[in-house]
């Protein structure tokens, strides 16, 4: 899905995203659970809230770790839809 929207600088991220860390033009976060159901369900909210917001990011999941990286293709980079799924990833 095309949108018109812009890039978001490094220092906007920042302020908006505190707990993410910019890593090659994506936020990123690292998750830790006590096990791997635990993170499973995890991914799985995740997934409820990607497709609500038509935003979906790359996720690696090892045993009880989950590695979340956002972006916004069309515009290379990071915008306020990424801050959005974060910020609805952080209140799973």
């Amino acid at each position: 899905m095309t949108r018109n929207t812009k890039a978001l600088s490094d220092s906007q991220i920042k302020k908006l995203a505190p707990t993410w860390r910019i890593k090659k033009k994506q936020l990123y976060k690292k998750f830790i659970f006590s096990n791997f159901s635990d993170a499973l369900g995890f991914i799985v909210q995740i997934g409820v809230e990607a497709e609500r917001l038509n935003h979906h990011p790359t996720i690696h999941n090892t045993y009880n770790k989950v590695e979340i990286y956002l972006s916004t293709h069309s515009i290379n980079g990071l915008s306020t839809l990424d801050i959005k799924l974060a910020d609805n990833i952080d209140n799973i």
